[in-house]
């Protein structure tokens, strides 16, 4: 008798559980929401040097409160799983940001800028020579399926491209 009431109990819990709304996703993050959602991809073969692609994937959180990214690099020899972050909502600052770590365990910050299609990310790295300098990445919506990501440093008071790349959407 116990067994059948404890299953009814976890039954009953369950179709309730199973009948809550979606939790909504957060205000502030609403303007990084396209991200989420399959695999996205650049085509890097050009370069030679073994390296196929990158691909960048974007999760929500189980909590729905940030959004997880991961981006590694396919080679002829395998994958690099290179970077892992979060954006997230930072309510000190009133911003979005950003925090993430490379395979190196270096760790990258900085306030992120949604206007429209245009998302931009501000932080201190390593530029391609290996100097710390202060970077942007622009990233900009073409499509819900294809963005343009775009490097630059800062030169005084100009940002200097650095590299473009365009990804595509893939499920």
């Amino acid at each position: 008798m116990k067994k059948i009431v404890l299953l009814l109990a976890l039954f009953v819990a369950s179709a309730v559980f199973a009948q809550a709304p979606a939790p909504k996703m957060p205000g502030p993050m609403h303007p990084l929401e396209w991200f989420v959602g399959g695999a996205w991809t650049t085509d890097m073969s050009k370069m030679g040097n073994g390296m196929k692609s990158i691909e960048t994937r974007y999760t929500w959180s189980d909590n729905n409160a940030f959004i997880r990214f991961t981006t590694h690099f396919i080679t002829d020899k395998g994958t690099m799983k290179q970077y892992d972050g979060n954006f997230f909502y930072d309510p000190e600052k009133k911003t979005l940001a950003m925090w993430y770590t490379d395979s190196q365990n270096h760790i990258y910050q900085g306030p992120i800028k949604a206007d429209g299609d245009t998302t931009t990310f501000d932080f201190r790295g390593e530029d391609f020579g290996g100097k710390m300098s202060d970077l942007r990445v622009v990233l900009t919506r073409k499509s819900n399926s294809l963005y343009n990501w775009a490097l630059s440093e800062r030169d005084n008071e100009k940002w200097k491209p650095l590299a473009t790349l365009d990804y595509s959407r893939t499920q």
